[in-house]
């Protein structure tokens, strides 16, 4: 096939469109087509399952298709793709439906607000204390389905590479999961070195369903849960890995943070921390600001380049190895692996 040329106004044509894909994939998901389609159907089933008229269901499909959403058997017909059978459908394990409607939700809810929010003097105090029972509805479900089918998976493939050579596996550390949702990751780091215990600290409502889920699991002995707010709190204990994804946009002193993150590592502990932050880089910045965005305007911390670095070493801490993380919510996110000095 011929390549294409395209117009210079293309990308901004894209984002009228982008909307209308946005609509397609949340009524979907809303009305679980996906799990319709796990065995290929015509349009006629669909429409009958779906209680729709078929008058406009193909041109909905073929736009579903187009975005790899699902494939056609026939020009009739229509099937889940794997994409979707894997994280779209009730009854996969890796199943992000809520979650991809909460991000929806979430960003639309900012869209609709952008244009006010330009004449606000900005909040200079990240209300972390404010958002904490909206962080514990959503780690209910949406978190949930997030941290299993993708922070997990992103963890365990973090600490082969960067901590395989380190720390072995019958290693007896202590951990400490900052900031941890649903539980999910410091489920997955009890699992994964078998002699270790561990904290998991986050606001009380969230730190409720953590230890719930700690209950289920049966690893009540090896994994306490502790709560508070991280700008005036710290967790009690002294830990020779710690695990902190995001916290720091909810943090009114970043340096602070840090400093009392730093005092609760072992000498040669390790912090893993992942962050979204800005570059001078234009793709990297399209990447980012659309997800953060909204919390920058709202008073919430975005670290430029190079910021976390500096705050790592000023607390005694080396920093020993970065990346950037693609396979991960609100991608793309900078991994720093800093080991304490002092």
């Amino acid at each position: 096939m011929t390549q294409l040329d395209y117009h210079e106004l293309q990308t901004f044509w894209d984002l009228a469109g982008s909307q209308v894909k946005m609509k397609a994939l949340e009524v979907a998901l809303s009305r679980s087509l996906f799990d319709v389609l796990l065995e290929p159907c015509s349009i006629e089933e669909i429409a009958h399952k779906l209680a729709m008229p078929s008058t406009n269901i193909k041109g909905w499909l073929d736009l579903l298709w187009s975005m790899g959403c699902i494939d056609k058997v026939t020009d009739n017909q229509y099937v889940a793709s794997a994409l979707a059978k894997r994280y779209m459908t009730s009854t996969s394990s890796m199943d992000c439906s809520q979650a991809l409607q909460f991000r929806f939700q979430t960003l639309r809810r900012f869209t609709e607000q952008f244009e006010a929010l330009l004449y606000v003097s900005k909040n200079n105090t990240a209300l972390s204390s404010a958002m904490a029972p909206l962080w514990a509805k959503a780690a209910k479900a949406q978190i949930f389905q997030e941290q299993r089918a993708v922070t997990v998976p992103a963890l365990d493939r973090i600490l082969g590479r960067v901590l395989n050579v380190t720390i072995a596996e019958e290693t007896p550390l202590h951990f400490l999961d900052l900031g941890g949702g649903h539980g999910l990751v410091a489920l997955s780091l009890a699992r994964r070195f078998p002699n270790s215990t561990g904290v998991l600290f986050d606001f009380p409502e969230t730190a409720n369903i953590a230890y719930q889920n700690v209950m289920a699991e049966g690893l009540e002995h090896r994994i306490d849960v502790q709560s508070g707010d991280l700008n005036t709190q710290s967790p009690t204990g002294r830990f020779d890995l710690i695990w902190c994804s995001s916290v720091l946009h909810f943090i009114e002193d970043a340096n602070g943070a840090i400093k009392r993150i730093s005092a609760l590592l072992k000498p040669n502990g390790f912090l893993l921390i992942l962050h979204a932050e800005q570059t001078a880089e234009k793709k990297q910045c399209e990447g980012v600001l659309p997800f953060y965005l909204p919390m920058v305007m709202k008073g919430n911390y975005l670290p430029k380049q190079g910021e976390i670095a500096a705050l790592l070493d000023q607390n005694g801490l080396e920093v020993i190895q970065t990346e950037d993380v693609i396979d991960f919510p609100m991608a793309p996110v900078r991994l720093y692996c800093g080991r304490k000095t002092l």
